[in-house]
């Protein structure tokens, strides 16, 4: 026991250091404010409106641009019926997570169906399910949320991607998203042209906004992020090669 303690002692420690060095890093650096490239895009989502209360703005150049768009929602994102007074909310999200992927244009949009709120039990099949899509979808690019983003399903996406990854000897860019937490960005994409797109799609998820106010939190964001590249609104990411996600989310969230 006391071995495992040091063990444990020791993975905090250098998790600590890297995420320290990360923050040195990037913040040393300029944030670039990059142009969408035209690719194949893959998004993956914990939840039924993760993937426009994020990046949706993003998305939407993309598509704008020609790119190819997926989607893949980890959960049920049934709810807690405690807060929601109902057994579960999962047919009513997809049908407006549908509706969102209509209007965003994902040509793929895929459910694994997981239990809400208990991702991180189930992250190795998460990863084998995600690794299979990466495979048959072979996208260029691949959104997840931020491995220290501040909920627990959230990080558990973050580490089955990270499987994913490895499991599928996959290669490419890797932009991390923030939802529920800020992040380090390294990267920042002009979204004022579309921020009333932005806006619709996040509404769209109506059994969501009805008790929380992701419309202004989202973009409320998006306008604070902006400020530091002098534009109306932006969506930051932290971007990089896939081997260096698996060992930053590695070090963050899988050996502590």
């Amino acid at each position: 026991m006391a071995k495992i303690t040091i063990v444990r002692k020791v993975a905090r420690w250098g998790a600590r250091r890297l995420l320290t060095r990360l923050h040195r890093v990037t913040h040393r650096m300029p944030i670039e404010l990059r142009r969408i490239e035209r690719g194949r895009v893959l998004v993956v989502a914990p939840h039924m409106d993760d993937e426009v209360i994020g990046p949706a703005g993003t998305l939407l150049l993309h598509r704008q641009t020609g790119s190819q768009l997926g989607v893949a929602f980890v959960s049920d994102s049934a709810g807690d019926p405690s807060q929601t007074g109902v057994a579960s909310e999962t047919a009513q999200r997809k049908l407006e997570a549908q509706a969102a992927a209509q209007y965003v244009g994902f040509e793929l949009v895929h459910f694994l169906d997981y239990a809400d709120g208990l991702l991180s039990l189930h992250e190795t099949q998460i990863g084998s399910d995600l690794a299979t899509l990466l495979h048959e979808w072979q996208p260029t690019t691949l959104f997840c949320p931020f491995p220290t983003d501040h909920h627990r399903d959230h990080q558990a996406t973050a580490a089955a991607v990270t499987a994913a990854i490895r499991e599928s000897d996959w290669h490419g860019e890797v932009w991390g998203y923030e939802v529920w937490s800020t992040l380090w960005p390294n990267t920042v994409i002009d979204i004022s042209e579309v921020v009333e797109k932005k806006r619709a799609a996040i509404e769209l998820h109506a059994s969501q906004v009805a008790n929380m106010a992701y419309v202004e939190a989202a973009l409320g964001l998006n306008r604070y992020r902006g400020l530091r590249v002098g534009v109306p609104f932006a969506e930051a990411f932290y971007v990089c090669r896939e081997s260096d996600f698996v060992e930053l989310t590695e070090e963050l969230l899988l050996r502590l």
